[in-house]
């Protein structure tokens, strides 16, 4: 355990720190396909251990924002419909004001993060990112 706290504070003062997080949001923020469960059906909170999972997800994502880490979204969808869930949605904990940049379009998530990096004028080096979908981590 010591040697990995070690690693990291080699690895930050060396600037190799993260500080930018990319979450997908469909099964990450939070569980289900929100371009077909709605708003209403997707899953979010107590009582359910999905939706506890993945109210966890976002409770420790806040936390880093709290730190200082930069949030971005990158999500294959429309705009809107990505966005639904942080205007509506009760038992969210992130909200839209929590992103400093937020892509939901169907362009490869590779791309997309390029451009929020280039956007936020930050390495890619800089960046973490959180996805369900083994092929979308590979590719990125």
């Amino acid at each position: 355990m010591a040697q990995i706290h070690v690693g990291r504070l080699i690895g930050a003062l060396r600037g190799k720190a993260r500080r930018a997080l990319v979450l997908d949001l469909d099964n990450t923020v939070w569980g289900g396909i929100i371009g077909d469960d709605g708003v209403d059906g997707i899953l979010i909170g107590q009582g359910d251990a999905t939706g506890e999972a993945h109210l966890s997800v976002q409770t420790g994502a806040l936390a880093l924002h709290n730190r200082g880490v930069v949030l971005t979204v990158s999500s294959k969808n429309t705009d809107e419909v990505a966005r639904g869930p942080f205007r509506q949605h009760p038992d969210m904990v992130l909200r839209e004001e929590h992103f400093a940049a937020f892509q939901a379009n169907w362009t490869d998530k590779a791309t997309n993060i390029r451009t929020i990096a280039e956007a936020l004028s930050l390495g890619l080096e800089s960046f973490a990112f959180l996805d369900d979908n083994p092929a979308e981590r590979m590719q990125v």
